[in-house]
This record gives structure tokens, sequence and C-alpha cells, in this order.
């Protein structure tokens, strides 16, 4: 089998940007995204997918993804490390690795497609029962996500996880109303987006560990190791991140330093699949957590999915809740363009699976796709 041809697609978003707080102030999240897809000649066609957070930077992945795909064409899809090794070679110069995520995706959905299996199959098989958290991205105060927070634990979400980084007094104010008010078997947990000092971060930090946040995710710049380190022995919360990260080699500096105990490797930026299961098997090694980062596109997360079900330290993983006002919080909203959406759903009871279909297991609906092209 060869790659015959590449073609990528800028698809808008399904849902409103969400704000976040962030070291340059507050940042809007929008999941538009883009698809690539990879042609074969024996009409096997592969589909990945990864996002830059906005419509215009995501103009740019696509043509990213272009240029890397020419090193594609001609070779045989089923060879998916010996392309990524190819890729990387220029990826990590170019830095362009939202296109070597999102061609490694498409190459192990052909590879299912063609072995007749999903992805997690080829992986190892899937190793245990991964639940579902709720990222709930939303502009609320802190007695709104309250209430919210019940209704996501009556569906059977394990957690919750709400912005942090509003300073230490707001901070404070939001942990302290939310955990006095939920579920004692509902937890909470932050999300800072590498806004913080190591001052602000500590103090937040230990107010976290008083009233048992389940973590503290990326407190502060993702680049300061020791500073994790430092923070994640001083304190009782655990400390998480790596979703920053590219791609699983980093990861050895983090494990040596006792920098994370919560390993979130973004399937879109982190290297792909490849990128991701290899994250997963440090993490095993060190016999640390693994929760993917899923804050995303619809066939990014179905790949995370597949990642999520062979790993073994994962037993956790993010559902964005995107919509407040929808009956089923756990119906995956971000992905239009999915036929069968349903293979993306949150159980009753919290339980999620990887879609069952070869490949990636999604299956197009080419007119509402292009109903979403922006390009």
């Amino acid at each position: 089998m060869q790659v015959t041809d590449i073609e990528t697609a800028v698809l808008g978003s399904a849902v409103e940007a969400a704000s976040l707080p962030a070291q340059v102030g507050d940042r809007e999240l929008d999941i538009s995204s883009v698809v690539v897809r990879i042609h074969t000649d024996e009409g096997i066609t592969g589909y990945g997918e990864s996002f830059y957070r906005s419509e215009e930077n995501n103009q740019f992945l696509a043509r990213s993804i272009e240029s890397m795909g020419t090193h594609v064409i001609g070779k045989d899809p089923e060879n998916v490390k010996d392309i990524w090794h190819e890729l990387y070679l220029h990826v990590k110069r170019a830095g362009a690795y939202g296109a070597l995520s999102a061609i490694d995706e498409a190459l192990w959905d052909i590879k299912g497609k063609d072995a007749g299996k999903p992805v997690y199959q080829l992986l190892g098989g899937q190793v245990g029962e991964v639940n579902a958290y709720a990222t709930f991205p939303a502009d609320k105060t802190a007695d709104e996500l309250v209430e919210y927070a019940n209704w996501l634990h009556e569906k059977g979400f394990e957690a919750m996880k709400i912005g942090a980084g509003f300073g230490v007094a707001e901070d404070r104010n939001r942990i302290e109303t939310i955990t006095n008010a939920i579920p004692d078997d509902f937890g909470l947990a932050i999300d800072a987006n590498t806004s913080y000092t190591y001052t602000d971060a500590h103090k937040v930090a230990e107010i976290a560990s008083e009233h048992g946040v389940e973590w503290f995710e990326e407190p502060i710049a993702h680049t300061d190791i020791q500073g994790q380190a430092q923070l994640n022995k001083d304190v009782d919360v655990p400390i998480s991140g790596y979703q920053t990260h590219t791609p699983h080699y980093p990861a050895l500096d983090h494990l040596k330093a006792e920098a994370l105990d919560i390993y979130q490797p973004s399937l879109d930026y982190v290297g792909g699949i490849t990128g991701a299961t290899r994250v997963a098997a440090l993490v095993e090694s060190f016999n640390k957590e693994m929760v993917p980062h899923a804050l995303g596109p619809a066939i990014n997360y179905a790949a995370s999915l597949h990642v999520a079900a062979a790993s073994r330290q994962c037993e956790l993983i993010e559902f964005a809740v995107l919509d407040d006002d929808i009956d089923d919080p756990g119906e995956y909203i971000a992905g239009p363009y999915i036929e069968n959406r349903d293979a993306i759903h949150v159980e009753d009871g919290g339980r999620i699976d990887p879609p069952t279909e070869p490949g990636l297991g999604v299956t197009i609906d080419e007119e509402v796709f292009e109903e979403y092209r922006v390009d």
C-alpha cells in the first residue's frame, strides 16, 4: 500500500469559544480544527485532526500539514513509526507538532481500517475501564458552578475541572464554595493554564490541598521543571501537566525530577497516537498516572480514547461539556461532522469507551463536513 495524496480542511467551531486565564491575560479557546485526509492506492482513507485554538492559526496549521505531508507521499502507511521518526527530523526544527500529530492519527486510522480492527486493539487491547471527568470551561460564578457540579455528578462524571488563575483570593473563594457544597464522591480539579508565579501558585496549592482538590493543573510555567517539582514536593494536591510539551522525550526529565504526579499529553500536539503511547510507557515505568488532555474536536478525541483504553496507567480522561443547556452532558457536541457521534459518549455512571469500528472508528458526514469548512 502507498500514500497517494494528502488533503486538509479547516473547519469552523461548532461551539462557542471559552475564555481561559493565561500568562498573557484572558484568551479565547476556539475549537475549530484542521482535518487531514490521507488517501492510499488501495482506496483506504485515513483521518487525523489537530487544532491551534483559532481559525486564523488553523490556516497556518493546514499549510504546515501539507508541507510535512510531502514527505509521506509514496510511503507505506503501515509503517507508522518509521514515518513518525522521519517527520520528527523536520518537525523538531520547524516546530510543526500539530502537523505531525494529525498525520500520525490518520496513519493509525489507515492501519486499523486495513486490519479491520479498532486502533486500541492494535495498541495491545483495552487494559481496563476508563471513566470521564468533565471540563466545564464556562464563565460562571462559584455558586453557579455548584449547581452545574450536581448536574454533572448525576450523570456519573468523577469530577469537574474549572479554570483557576483568577488571583489567590478569587481562587480561594471558588475552591471553598464548590468543595463545601458538592457531593463527597464528586471531585474538583483546577487548571491555571500556566498563569501563576511560583509564590502565588504555592498559596493556591495550599488552599487546594486543604480542601481535597483532585489536582492542580499547570500552576506555573510549563518550562519550570524544578519549580513544578518543588511545588509537587511541598503540597498535598497532585500537580499535573504536560499538555504543553512535545513529544515524549521531555517526559523523562519531568519524571526524574518528580515534577508531576499526573501526566496529560494532548494528542493534537504531543505527536499523535505514537507520541502519546510513548508518554504512557514512560509514565508506567515511574508508576505515575496518565489522564489525557482531550479538550478538542471529535476525530482527535476518538484517537485520545484509543490511547487511553490501551494505557495501563490511565483510568480517567477529560470530556469537555461545552454547553450548559444540553439535556445530556455526556453527549459529544464538538464534532457535528461525525456521522456516528453516538460512538463518542459518556455512559450513565461515567464510563467512556473508544469507538469499536475499524481504525479510529468515526465516519464523516460529508455534507455537514462541507458546511463547516472555512478554508
